[in-house]
């Protein structure tokens, strides 16, 4: 059986099946690059949210407000670490900083003899210039749970978590 189209006569030859396909596949691609792009000035990506100033610390906290969070978790740490740990059950945990997208950094033991109500207002205040400051330089984390320990065993005086 014969065709014709645009003057070239074809048949059921390997041949001409190979020239359909040319002149298909031209046509295809004469439709394709005629047709306008959809993107204009007004439904282009816009451009990401401006970036804090340039006088704003590149790894987020200032050198004074790192030093105030140092020395906060040092006091925490040296509390948290006054007493020897012989009874598990005289040890407690609490969750100390805060992610960015919630929840903990990581857990401290504490044992109940310390004055607990000045350390845990120490990591309550930890925790909230922690918050304030994931708040103020829109800084991230990568959003994993941790989870609390369930339990405290004492190795060679200290707490561990198990």
């Amino acid at each position: 059986m014969e065709e014709t189209f645009a003057g070239i006569i074809f048949d059921d030859s390997i041949q001409n099946s190979f020239m359909k396909n040319l002149i298909l596949l031209s046509l295809v691609s004469v439709f394709a690059f005629a047709c306008k792009p959809s993107y204009t000035a007004d439904n282009l990506p816009k451009p990401l949210p401006e970036r804090p100033k340039d006088d704003a610390p590149s790894s987020g906290l200032t050198e004074e407000e790192s030093r105030e969070m140092e020395n906060l978790k040092s006091e925490i740490t040296m509390l948290a670490n006054s007493e020897k740990c012989s009874n598990p059950a005289d040890w407690k945990t609490v969750g100390l900083g805060v992610k960015a997208c919630g929840g903990p950094i990581s857990y401290i033991a504490y044992s109940n003899k310390i004055d607990e109500k000045a350390f845990l207002e120490k990591v309550e205040l930890y925790n909230q210039r922690s918050t304030e400051y994931n708040k103020k330089y829109n800084l991230v984390s990568d959003c994993m749970l941790v989870m609390q320990p369930e339990n405290i065993v004492c190795e060679n005086e200290k707490p561990v978590f198990k």
